[in-house]
């Protein structure tokens, strides 16, 4: 996977599922970490974190997403 270092909406492509994340939202202004799952019917959702819980149930709406950047090893 290569590294973006820009916003890609929700709606124009949706990450990796399981994959770590950085998350925008349209209704709060500081990016969080995430991931996206699928669940049988093909259903999405962004969780927060390693969590179970969603960023909806928090009434967090993310309208985009970009990789992380690699960890530093000093």
């Amino acid at each position: 996977m290569s590294m973006n270092n820009y916003w890609i909406p929700v709606d124009e492509n949706l990450p990796d599922p399981d994959t770590l994340i950085l998350v925008s939202f349209e209704n709060f202004s500081v990016p969080m970490i995430g991931r996206y799952t699928v669940d049988d019917d093909d259903g999405g959702t962004f969780r927060i974190g390693d969590e179970d819980e969603t960023f909806v149930e928090h009434y967090l709406f993310v309208n985009a997403w970009m990789p992380l950047p690699k960890c530093y090893i000093g």
